[in-house]
């Protein structure tokens, strides 16, 4: 628990020197954007290719027939959408990886004008994604575009099954059990690989290298990734619907100032949910930032380096506290 509540101090350093980190988001949510409506565009030309009949004459309407290459070809295009935005969302993960590995590991004894002592590199992790390890987050992305696949295809049988058996609660509740384990599928491959890029960007192996090492490694220290997980998770969630609250009360404020509304409920709702989403993404950071720490720390320990003037002073104390080191050895022991 000491260790997950100095984990979580430094991450908050971490991200407190690292305010630039912020753009990131924007900047691969924007280059999202601008590739969704490219994707959007192919699909459209796409869908036109076919034959073209006439269903009424009277309204005008028409249809078109594909062929079999067609189907193909737009069923490809979804997928590679799919695989596209899940590599967007591994270069973001993999640059705020970067940024905090090279916080961890820079100069803590150099004094800086933040009062914040660590420096972070950021278009180091642009480097190192598009240089050496594109394919590691082609691959894992990969996985995960095929995992969003599947539940894509789940989602229309189960339509289809919900449609056939009417209310029938049976149906119902395994079409329910099966969504549930796919979502939780999803966030496991998400969890794998995250892991898997910080200890590729720690050591350079290459995906399923990394990704096995990496599951090791949690198993391995189980009770430190658990606890540094569930106390970001609650400061996470604190963090997030405090700003959905004030950006909600703030724009109830602006809106009653500027015009009056007579049910002002529906677009303060949806105001708090959107709040709510851009808040998740951005405090996404933090939570990358302490796994990344997290390893980094384990790593240390792994190799023996204690005296380093990169550790930060919030995890010093486990390397140089004799009683702490004691503790922890005996937590080890009595582990294996």
């Amino acid at each position: 628990l000491r260790v997950a509540v100095a984990v979580i101090q430094t991450a908050s350093s971490f991200v407190a020197d690292s305010k630039r980190l912020i753009f990131i988001p924007v900047l691969y949510f924007g280059i999202a954007i601008v590739l969704s409506g490219l994707f959007i565009a192919g699909l459209i030309c796409t869908s036109s290719i076919g034959e073209i009949t006439a269903d009424s004459a009277t309204l005008q309407t028409k249809s078109i027939d594909w062929s079999t290459s067609t189907e193909w070809l737009f069923y490809y295009m979804v997928f590679m959408y799919l695989w596209v935005m899940a590599f967007c969302m591994a270069m973001n993960e993999f640059v705020i990886v970067v940024a905090g590995i090279t916080w961890y590991y820079s100069d803590k004894e150099i004094p800086d004008a933040d009062g914040i002592p660590g420096d972070s590199d950021v278009t180091t992790g642009m480097w190192w994604a598009l240089r050496y390890h594109m394919g590691t987050l082609a691959a894992g992305s990969l996985i995960q575009a095929i995992v969003w696949a599947i539940r894509v295809i789940f989602e229309y049988i189960a339509k289809k099954m919900e449609g056939a058996s009417g209310e029938n609660g049976c149906t119902k509740c395994l079409v329910g059990c099966i969504r549930c384990c796919l979502a939780c599928f999803d966030r496991f491959i998400r969890y794998i690989n995250r892991n898997a890029y910080i200890y590729c960007a720690l050591t350079g192996e290459s995906y399923c290298s990394s990704a096995i090492n990496s599951f090791v490694l949690i198993l391995k220290n189980s009770a430190k990734f658990g606890f540094v997980e569930g106390i970001a998770g609650c400061f996470m969630f604190i963090a997030k619907f405090f700003i959905a609250i004030m950006t909600t009360l703030a724009s109830y404020f602006i809106m009653g100032a500027m015009v009056e509304v007579s049910d002002p409920y529906a677009p303060l709702l949806v105001i708090f949910l959107l709040a709510y989403m851009v808040a998740t993404i951005f405090i996404e950071i933090f939570d990358t930032g302490a796994n990344t720490i997290l390893q980094c720390y384990l790593l240390d320990r792994e190799v023996g380096l204690c005296d380093d003037e990169h550790i930060p002073r919030s995890l010093k104390k486990f390397f140089s506290d004799e009683e702490i080191k004691a503790a922890m050895e005996k937590s080890k022991t009595d582990e294996a």
